[in-house]
């Protein structure tokens, strides 16, 4: 009987509307929020022997003594306010976890290794980039906004200074964890893996799922002037879950991009920003790489297009492929 409960309460959630999801995910997201703020103080305050104002003082003005303490935050922030919430929804709306988020479909060998390269060959492009999207002002009645904005940057900024200046091994274990791993599991999980699918689903439109997504992925950040990088980097996210239908793809993709800078930085020794990595693509003496960067990117991501659209028509000719029907190329 209880078993019997539980899954009219499940397919209840099942047979919602879209828009009804998506407004669910929103206020699930919201109430893990506020509990995993509750938890990390409950949690922090024994551990590190703190009350609230010093844990308050810590944040206001964070230095290297006490970024362990903030660490430990961020860390319960990804897991309950990215991984818990997208697993629970795809729980509450579907009858197989794994095959809601296509977490059951085994991606291309071949496949990871182009993500991989690509993220890489990428770098000029999106420091070019990201160069752009930090010189754009806004309108001179919104100047007391932008203050506030490249304030916040700042900070932000000086903020993953601390997180990436460890020393030793287990400093770069844990930044691995908190900045690569458990980012790419829950923000793929939740943003392709659910937001994606849901606004596919509502709009009828695969691509208005991924931009979607793909917006808000970098709306959320709240880094205005990372905003169009960010952006860029979704929808590469995105449109490789549609072409794949795996999500593994965009989840070790994730990890490649922010693994790949976290290791750079603990063994570069130089001020980020400052990095002969930061400085790729940025000068007029480096157009010749950012030429190179952004020709070789469009080839690689074509590349894995046409390899997975092939998984998709010859699906016996490829391991672990699919059959057509499930193919985003029609």
């Amino acid at each position: 009987m209880p078993s019997q409960l539980a899954e009219g309460f499940r397919q209840s959630f099942i047979r919602m509307s879209p828009p009804v999801k998506l407004l669910l995910v929103v206020f699930i997201i919201a109430v893990f929020l506020v509990l995993s703020s509750v938890l990390a103080l409950l949690v922090a305050m024994p551990l590190y022997h703190l009350g609230i104002s010093e844990i308050y003082h810590i944040f206001s003005e964070p230095d290297a003594e006490n970024i362990g303490v903030i660490k430990f935050f961020q860390i319960i922030e990804s897991v309950f306010l990215f991984l818990v919430p997208g697993l629970l929804v795809a729980w509450l709306f579907s009858e197989r976890i794994a095959a809601y988020l296509k977490a059951n479909v085994k991606p291309s060998g071949i496949t990871l290794l182009l993500v991989a390269g690509s993220l890489i060959v990428a770098i000029p492009t999106m420091n070019s980039l990201a160069l752009f999207n930090s010189a754009l002002d806004l309108p001179e009645w919104m100047n007391s906004i932008e203050n506030k904005i490249r304030s916040m940057e700042d900070n932000a900024g000086r903020l993953t200074e601390l997180f990436l200046a460890g020393e030793n091994g287990i400093d770069l274990m844990v930044n691995m964890m908190m900045i690569a791993l458990l980012p790419a599991l829950g923000e793929e999980i939740l943003f392709r893996g659910i937001l994606q699918r849901l606004f596919s689903e509502w709009t009828k439109n695969p691509h208005l799922g991924v931009w979607i997504s793909a917006f808000l992925f970098s709306f959320i950040h709240f880094q205005f002037y990372g905003f169009l990088p960010r952006l860029l980097l979704g929808l590469y996210f995105g449109y490789l879950l549609l072409w794949s239908s795996a999500i593994w793809v965009p989840i070790v993709g994730h990890f490649v991009n922010n693994g790949f800078a976290v290791v750079y930085y603990h063994f570069s020794r130089e001020p980020m920003g400052e990095t002969t990595m930061d400085k790729l693509g940025t000068s007029p003496e480096n157009y010749f790489i950012l030429s190179l960067s952004v020709f070789f990117t469009i080839i690689l991501v074509g590349i894995i297009f046409l390899h997975e659209k092939a998984r998709r028509s010859y699906p016996g000719s490829y391991a672990g492929g699919l059959s057509g029907s499930d193919s985003p190329f029609r």
